[in-house]
Formats: C-alpha cells, structure tokens, sequence
C-alpha cells in the first residue's frame, strides 16, 4: 500500500494547542468543584493542583516520547514500538473503546446542557435526534478533512475561552476570603480520592498526540502543544475553583457551583453566560472526539491490527473515511442505547491504560538508545517517570474496586479480536 493516498499534514502548533485545551477542557471543569468541595471544602483546591501536577508529569513523559515519532497513533504507537504488538494492540483497543464511548457521551451530554435554554431535548426522542444530529454534522465535517475539523476544534476552543475569562476576571474583584475558612473542613484524609475525582476535568490532554501524521513538524510541536496546553488548563482550573469557593458560600455539594457562582455575582445575567459557555464547552469537545476518535481506528488498522480498509484515506481530503463512517456508526449505536451510562466508569482507567504505558515507553527507548536523539528530554534522568508511574500507580489502588475490574474486563475483550487479526492476516494485507 506505498502509493496509496495518506493523511495530508495540514495541522500546525496553533491547531495541536487548540485540539488539546479543547480535549481537556468540557464538563468537568462546571460540574466537579462542588462535589470536590464537599469532599475537602476550600482544601479541594490542592487536590485540584495535585492532579494538574500528576498531568504535567504524564506530558513531560509523552512530550519526549512523542518527540521520537511523526505518525498517527499516540500511545497506542508508543506501546506498540516498546512492548511489541500484543500490549499495544491492548493500548490502542482501550483508547478506541473509550474514544467512541466518550463522544456517545458528550453527545447527550450536550443535549442536556441545551436542555437549560430548550428543555424539550434533554428527553424523549427529541433527545436522540438531537444527540445523533451532532454526531452527524461533525462527521460530516471532518469526512471533508483534517483541516475542516480543525476550523471547528479552534473555534469553539475560542468560544468556550471567552466566558471563562469573564468568570475569573470579573469574579475576582468579588472574592470573599472568609469563605477559605475552614480551610479544610474534613483533613487531608480525602485528598487521595478527590485528586483521583478531579483527575477527570484534565483527561484528554493526552488525544493531542493521536493525529500526529496530520501535523506540521510533530516532533517540535507536540511537545511544545503539551506544555502550552497543560500551563493553560492549569492556570484556568485553579482560577475557577478559586473564584468559585470565593464568591460562592454554598459551593460544597453544589451541582452545577460555577453557574451558580457567576449568578451571585454577576446576577441572572451571569448565569446565562456560564450556561452559554458550557454549551459551547460541550459541543466543541465533541468536535475534538469527532476529529481524533476515527484516528485511532486508522492507527490500528494501519499496522495491521484492525482491517485494511480502515487505514485508507481519500486522495483529495486526505480524510481517513472508512474510519470516520466506523466511527459515526459505533458513536450513534452507543449513544442510543444509552449503555454507555455504565461503561463510562471505564473512562478513568483506560486514560491510565495510555499514562503507565507512556512512561515505561520512554525508559525503555532510552536504554535502547545508543545516541541521545534530537528533541525534548525530561531532565532529571528516570526519576521523573519513575515517580509519575508510581503516583499513578497509588491513585488507582484508590479507584473503586468495580472500575478496575470492568476495566479488566474490556482488556480482555480486545484479546481474541487480537488474535483474529493475526489469523486474518490483515498485517500482511496492510503492509501489502
């Protein structure tokens, strides 16, 4: 398959940093300081630290590893070169399981923040139509390239900035500083589990290396994306937390408390606003699934671990449409069944499926190393990943029971779809 077309580079650093601030910033960010706030009070905010601590160190590890590489694939490409195909096979089932339930999720995610202004399609078949309709628009985006899938990432990337800088830089003229204390109501003896519950609102930095064989220079801009990407989000997160305990008495509990905090001090105005920008915030993750999900699947397919087709891309676009039309089809599938709801639990441990891996990638292509390669280097020798794995390590041992197992579960699931691959012969069909 030599001549046949490839995914066409037309993603620069400005487009990769959009891609991941819009992966990581969605829901989470609105919905989660109440519920971390009730866990530690005004103390939840070094929980929330911690956890863009922990992530700074996972991007440190997979800004010199992705330095080494310029194809599409991310961790699953990462794993496949360290460990050989079997464990990366297992990587890359896992981002692509929890990829399509992600965007089944957000897809009715967003019906339900739209809900706030229509709230006849947060049910019924209202709600399914509405839910499928996103799915569909953005497929049909993004089957006409990267580079229009990336228009609409940056947008809403922008979009969703705009009210969350109204937030903290109004917000902060109106903090009351009585409301740190106590400080920390309940100790220290839950920062271990609100850590591992705010860890989710920075999930997804990690999707900005998927569709490196689209990117301008992905070697230099990946690991320059990663660090933009993280200081940003970080620096967001801790103003938000921080406007919303300030202004905000009744933040502990509280199910949406940054609504309800721009209320108090912007009144019903602020409310809309914050409500607007959730939508956005909503709709423009879903953008981002749309555009890196189907990469995944050409990813795999591309080394022979999924069916051939799948790794064909259109000569004009350069969209890979096979994996794209995969895609829509398992997105619309699951968002109507709504098993997703259960599956979603996954989510936390198939981002680690791609984290641990990661970091025991980067160790290894150092030993194997004869030469110091051209790029970024974590300082500091192993320590860094080193003592990311083990944090890593420690906050699952702190994850319920259950989500480890179903997370079991889905790895050995992907094992006999392995197996087939090999017996299929869809690797020598690829490199065919």
């Amino acid at each position: 398959m030599d001549n046949a077309p490839t995914l066409k580079r037309s993603l620069g650093l400005a487009t990769v940093v959009s891609l991941g601030i819009n992966g990581v910033i969605g829901q989470g960010i609105f919905l989660l300081p109440g519920k971390a706030a009730g866990m530690m009070g005004p103390a939840a905010g070094l929980a929330l630290l911690m956890g863009g601590v922990l992530c700074f160190l996972i991007a440190l590890c997979f800004a010199e590893v992705s330095a080494r590489f310029d194809t599409t694939g991310g961790a699953y490409v990462y794993a496949r070169e360290a460990f050989g195909d079997f464990v990366g096979f297992e990587v890359g089932w896992m981002t692509c399981c929890v990829g399509i339930i992600s965007w089944a999720a957000l897809s009715n995610g967003f019906t339900l923040v739209l809900g706030h202004f229509i709230p006849a399609v947060a049910e019924g078949w209202l709600q399914s139509v509405v839910a499928i309709s996103v799915i569909t628009l953005l497929t049909a985006v993004n089957w006409m390239g990267a580079d229009r899938g990336a228009a609409v990432v940056k947008f809403f990337t922008v979009a969703k900035m705009v009210p969350l800088t109204l937030f903290i830089v109004v917000g902060v003229f109106f903090v009351d500083t009585g409301n740190f204390t106590p400080f920390a109501p309940h100790g220290q003896a839950p920062l271990a589990e609100t850590t591992m519950l705010l860890l989710y609102a920075y999930a997804g930095f990690e999707t900005l290396v998927v569709p490196a064989g689209e990117m301008a220079n992905p070697q230099k801009n990946v690991p320059r994306a990663l660090f933009i990407v993280m200081a940003v989000v970080t620096l967001v997160y801790m103003g938000i937390f921080g406007v919303a305990v300030g202004t905000f008495g009744g933040i502990a509990g509280h199910a949406n408390p940054v609504a309800a905090a721009s209320s108090a001090f912007m009144g019903p105005m602020g409310g809309t606003v914050i409500a607007v920008g959730i939508c956005l915030s909503v709709f423009g993750t879903n953008s981002g699934s749309a555009l890196v999900n189907p990469r995944r699947f050409f990813a795999l397919s591309e080394r022979g671990d999924l069916p051939p087709v799948l790794s064909r891309a259109d000569p004009k676009t350069g969209a890979p449409r096979p994996a794209i039309g995969l895609t829509w089809l398992l997105a619309c599938g699951l968002s109507l069944s709504g098993t997703f709801v259960e599956l979603a639990v996954l989510g936390v441990v198939a981002r680690f499926a791609q984290y641990i891996p990661t970091c025991l990638a980067l160790l290894v292509f150092r030993k194997r190393d004869t030469e110091r390669p051209p790029g970024f280097r974590v300082p500091g020798g192993p320590v860094i990943p080193v003592v990311t794995i083990l944090l890593c390590v420690a906050l699952l041992l702190n994850t319920d029971p259950s989500r480890l197992i179903k997370g079991g579960i889905a790895l050995l699931v992907g094992v006999p779809l392995y197996f087939l691959s090999r017996k299929a012969g869809w690797k020598s069909q690829t490199a065919g």
